[in-house]
């Protein structure tokens, strides 16, 4: 399939193609005269860079693993569930830092409809 096909099913862009490319997160294609032609493979690879970047990963974070599993040919699932963790837990935190502020947001609106209402 040529770039434009897997942008749309992949959920991507050409662009994020050629930029997931550039950053060796998806193999260069092999090429039927001056176009790019990609495989089924490629299009898992797009799906799960997309996932991942939906979730809060980073290229970079996504790319350990593409190269893992590349190198062994076995998906490293320690090291994804690692990193999922990681993210869970970052995602904790940043879920009681909010909850934080909207108490003191509350008590903020309280105070002033108390002292000027």
């Amino acid at each position: 399939m040529y770039i434009g096909k897997l942008a749309r099913l992949g959920g991507a862009t050409p662009r994020a193609i050629r930029l997931y490319e550039s950053r060796g997160l998806i193999p260069a294609p092999r090429r039927k005269g001056k176009y790019r032609v990609y495989s089924d493979k490629d299009l898992v690879l797009v799906h799960m860079i997309r996932r991942g970047q939906a979730v809060g990963f980073g290229l970079e974070e996504m790319k350990c693993l593409i190269e893992h599993k590349a190198q062994t040919d076995q998906f490293p699932l320690d090291i994804a569930n690692d990193l999922i963790r990681v993210k869970r837990a970052q995602l904790r935190e940043e879920m009681q830092r909010l909850a934080d502020q909207d108490r003191q947001l509350l008590d903020l609106h309280e105070e002033i409809n108390r002292t000027f209402g």
